[in-house]
């Protein structure tokens, strides 16, 4: 992507009308999208006429956490975090605004503000692996989602598998 550019889930005009066209309307329909980033795609173009993009949204329970490109983080957040407040009040949820890209600074980002101690990549008998998160459990009160969520969402956003352990 390049400067000026930005990728909205939706087309411009779903996105300034409130409509679906039948494209954006089969992404809907097929999984590719969920209204949660039809909703957030609204939102945002009417907070800055089509100029912030982002990737993915993931409804937690009381969390919406948004996947941007790091790049764009600091324009979806907003000057002294506008954004995030408008997008919070209207989803009537808290907001957290990940960065894309390497799945550990994902999941260092996730956790923040707790203090990650390691990572390690773990090998089974049967050949399968996965990475085990070790954090602190004088860090555990810092946490500001559940282990389990963050566990679904690493692994809605990647094919590995975590375990998140407090050491």
């Amino acid at each position: 992507m390049t400067e000026g550019e930005r990728k909205l889930p939706i087309c411009d005009i779903c996105a300034k009308t409130g409509l679906l066209c039948s494209a954006c309307e089969s992404k809907l329909s097929g999984g590719r999208i969920t209204e949660l980033d039809v909703e957030l795609s609204r939102i945002l173009y009417e907070l800055t006429g089509g100029e912030i993009g982002f990737e993915r949204a993931i409804d937690i329970k009381d969390f919406v956490i948004i996947l941007a490109n790091k790049g764009d983080l600091g324009k979806v957040i907003g000057k002294s975090g506008s954004n995030i407040r408008v997008i919070s009040s209207k989803l009537g949820k808290q907001v957290r605004v990940i960065g894309t890209g390497n799945i550990r600074d994902m999941i260092y980002d996730l956790l923040a503000p707790a203090r990650i101690s390691g990572v390690n990549k773990v090998f089974k008998p049967d050949g399968s692996t996965f990475q085990r998160v070790r954090i602190s459990k004088k860090d555990q009160g810092k946490l500001r989602m559940s282990i389990e969520d963050v566990s679904k969402i690493v692994s809605s956003l990647s094919e590995e598998k975590i375990e998140i352990s407090l050491e």
